[in-house]
Parts: C-alpha cells; structure tokens; sequence
C-alpha cells in the first residue's frame, strides 16, 4: 500500500502514520527524519542541507526530491510506503509523480487530515516527544504520568523550540498557502480521502480506517510471459534415426580437353559478383549522434548546475559567518549592558539607603 499524509502541523499525521505502518508493514518516510539522518551521515546531500538549515532557509525541492528518490528505491518499500510531510506544494507532487510512474509504484491513497487551527495551536503547543523512543505525549489531551518522563522507556520528554504560538501560526500560513492546494491536485487524480482529525487517537485511526476500507494496491501492468521452452536432459541421450542409403557407384565424369589458345585469340573478362558491405541505417546514426549531443548537454546542465549549487552554498556560508560574527556582537553588547544595569541598580540601592539612614536620624 503506496499512501501520502497531508495535513497541517499537529493534525496528526505522525501519529497515524505509525499505525499505517504497523497496519500494512510498510516503512514511514518523513523529510524531516531523512534530512535529520543525511546531516548526521554526512552524506553529500545531508552537507548541503546542513549548510542551507544553518542559515535558516528552507531546503530546496531538488535535494529533498533527490532523498525520497533514494529512500522509495530500497527493497523495503517494494510492497508500500507512507510518506508523512512530503510533497508540501505542487512542485514536489508533479515530482513524486514522475518519479512514481517510472518505478511503477502509483499511489493508492492520500489522506488529508482536517482539524480546526484552535485545535491545531492546543496540540502543538502541549506537545512532548520521547528523545530515545520517539513516543508522543500531550500536556493538554496525553499528558504523561510522570512529568517530562516517557511513559514507553522513561527516558526525557522534549518540548520543540518551535512549538510556540507564534511560529505555529506562521506555520500554518505557509500550510494554507503552498500545501493546501495539494488536495485539489489529488482530489483531480480521484485519490484524496478527507479524514476528520479532531477526537482522540482512536477515534482518528476508526476514520483512517473506514477511509481504507475496501482499498487494494494499484499494480502496474505485467507484461504476458511466453510459454516455457522445455530444456531437454543432459542425462537423456537424443534419439538417433538410422537411414538405410543405398550405395551408389561413383559417377565418372569424361575428362575435359584442353585446347591451347594460339593466334589472335579473345578472352572474356569473367563478372565476379563483390558483396558490399551492409549499411547501417540512417535512422540509427542520427539516433546515436542525438543521444551523445544530449549526454553531452545533459553532462553540461548538471555541471553547471553543480557550480550554480556550491556559489550559493558559498555565499550561505559567507552569510552564516557574518550572521554569527552579529550575534556575538550584539551577544557582548547584551553582558555589557546587563553589567551597567546591575552597576546602576547597586548605586540606586546604596543611595536609597543612604537617604533612608539620614530620615531615622531625623527623626530620632
């Protein structure tokens, strides 16, 4: 089973995707872990996105597009996936799908899950996630029964930097903006299946399910194989038909008399008839030098693209430099104006003692 999860943040889609998983033992691909693995692999793809994260921006669609590739490629998701936060716009699922239709993996479902964004700021910004099991907890609605303590391993709950009201509802504008157009591009395609989000985890699992209920996989067309040619036994001798050929006696041609040429006597040039060489289609050769112009332009685009990839990459460095050259800068400014404060603070202090001395002398 081939299915994507779309919804705003905090709709649940985490959530649910492990169930999915669990459901039809199918791997659960999320960018965000991808992109958290590449970084800590150190692979090529994961240096760049480091740089690019570093700096604050948004990583490009050819870098997270070029790991779902890869991550959808693996023998594990021969039989299925659940892709969780990806594609985010129109740009990545018109993506997704070209790479799809050429492995022959269409996809089956897309589940959008709709929730109010009342709901959505209450989730998010109650949400706790275990740092060694990845188990999810709410202060609001799933609180743990020890505080900031797993309930699955006992190891730490963390609460994201991100989930805060402000960002959240940043968040969610961008989702409106770019994502939300995604359910009218699946709807078209005839796969979108709208899942009310809001209730408990198994109240949204109960609509997950029944949104399922009757679905089978898509399969690519197989071609007709041909009949088995059976392959005789090497064991098995070949059965030998023996002819009876009558002997015949050998047929005595009369020799040839060989007349000497003398005189004004002609020879004619005997035709000898010269097999050519084959020719090789035009066809063919116009084909072969249009593939190799192509390589050959397709080998210039990627490496200028490579060049165009690692000036900006360059430039994002030069730019998180200066950026954290201003940070320490206005990092000292902060101590030292913290310093002047607490300065001015004991001088208030001394003076205001000072005064509250001379008023009981006054008045003694």
């Amino acid at each position: 089973m081939k299915l994507i999860l779309i919804g705003a943040p905090g709709s649940g889609k985490g959530t649910q995707a492990k169930y999915l998983t669990e459901k039809y033992h199918i791997p659960q691909i999320a960018t965000g872990e991808l992109l958290r693995a590449a970084v800590a692999a150190q692979t090529p793809l994961g240096r760049q996105a480091k740089t690019i994260m570093d700096a604050g921006q948004l990583v490009p669609n050819d870098l997270v597009i070029g790991m779902i590739r890869e991550r959808i490629s693996r023998p594990d998701a021969d039989q299925g996936f659940v892709l969780d936060g990806f594609p985010r716009n129109i740009a990545q699922a018109i993506a997704l799908d070209d790479i799809l239709d050429k492995l022959g993996k269409p996809i089956d479902a897309v589940l959008q899950f709709d929730v109010d964004a009342e709901m959505l700021i209450q989730r998010m910004v109650g949400r706790l996630t275990c740092i060694s099991c990845g188990a999810l907890f709410n202060l609001f609605t799933q609180p743990p029964a020890i505080d900031d303590k797993c309930d699955e391993c006992g190891s730490t709950l963390h609460h994201r930097a991100d989930d805060n009201e402000e960002i959240i509802e940043r968040r969610l504008t961008i989702f409106e903006t770019l994502t939300q157009p995604l359910s009218d591009h699946y709807k078209h395609k005839g796969i979108l299946h709208m899942v009310e989000a809001h209730g408990d985890v198994n109240e949204v699992t109960k609509r997950v399910k029944s949104a399922l209920r009757g679905l089978r996989p898509k399969r690519t067309p197989v071609k007709p194989m041909l009949a088995p040619v059976a392959t005789p036994d090497k064991n098995t001798k070949p059965k030998v038909k023996h002819v009876k050929i009558a002997e015949r006696q050998p047929k005595l041609r009369p020799r040839k008399v060989i007349k000497t040429l003398t005189g004004n006597t002609t020879v004619k040039k005997l035709k000898i008839k010269k097999e050519l060489p084959i020719v090789v289609n035009k066809k063919i050769i116009k084909a072969t030098a249009k593939k190799k112009i192509d390589d050959a332009k397709a080998a210039a685009d990627a490496k200028a693209l490579e060049a165009a990839l690692d000036k900006q990459l360059k430039e994002l460095e030069k730019e998180l430099k200066q950026t954290k050259a201003q940070l320490k800068e206005a990092s000292v400014a902060e101590r030292a104006l913290i310093r002047a404060e607490k300065v001015k603070d004991a001088a208030l202090k001394k003076a205001l003692h000072a005064e509250t001395t001379k008023l009981k002398k006054k008045q003694k």
